[in-house]
């Protein structure tokens, strides 16, 4: 009978163990699975960075599937869509998705690649661009200049916007003109590698 009542009771602590075991293995698979994107990205003419480091920060975003209606994301933008005669162009019209918390990279003296990763929920994102965001500029038009954007070719270089104006006698002219950046869809629990590259020197262009 004591036997018995001793065999009971290793019994049960074996399935409490088990189960134990079991719920831990569940939480840490569960830790381990997260959707992500990551990858490496190289940065050209970081000397330049090093003359404009207390001037901005250098951020990594990702931007939400692209619509008209309501404005998110980064797409083509068609002519007269904010006015009659106001050419369109490519560019964002919404907020990053992860502009609560950007990736912030800090300069580091003759670095030029800079890993990094962002966390997202499954879907469709329209872009993901490296850019420079200046401390001492209000005008939300030019407050960042795009530094680079993954557009499937992670050795050269796209700004990935195209911005048209008017001249006084009516004609349009580009004055930024660069591939689209690549859509994204990523699955849940995908982690994605994206590399792609940026140019610092494009702030000369920007806030010239």
């Amino acid at each position: 009978m004591h036997f018995t009542k001793s065999s009971n009771i290793f019994r049960a602590f074996l399935l409490m163990a088990l189960a134990v075991s079991v719920f831990f293995s569940a939480c840490k698979e569960k830790e381990f699975v997260k959707t992500k994107v990551y990858g490496t990205i190289t940065i050209q003419n970081p000397e330049t960075w090093a003359s404009w480091v207390d001037s901005g920060d250098v951020e990594l975003t990702i931007f939400p599937k692209f619509s008209l209606d309501p404005l998110a994301g980064w797409g083509a933008v068609p002519d007269n869509f904010f006015g009659p005669g106001v050419p369109g162009g490519t560019f964002a019209v919404g907020a990053p998705y992860n502009s609560q918390n950007p990736v912030v990279f800090a300069y580091k003296p003759g670095a030029s690649t800079f890993p990094y990763e962002i966390e997202v929920e499954p879907g469709a994102y329209s872009a993901l661009a490296l850019g420079f965001r200046h401390k001492y500029i209000s005008d939300p038009t030019l407050k960042s200049a795009t530094l680079g954007v993954h557009w499937g070719n992670p050795d050269q270089v796209s700004h990935g916007i195209v911005i048209r104006i008017k001249t006084g006698g009516g004609a349009v002219i580009p004055i930024f003109d660069y591939p689209a950046p690549t859509s994204i869809d990523i699955a849940a629990g995908e982690q994605k590698e994206i590399n792609f590259t940026a140019d610092f020197n494009f702030v000369k262009q920007w806030y010239q």
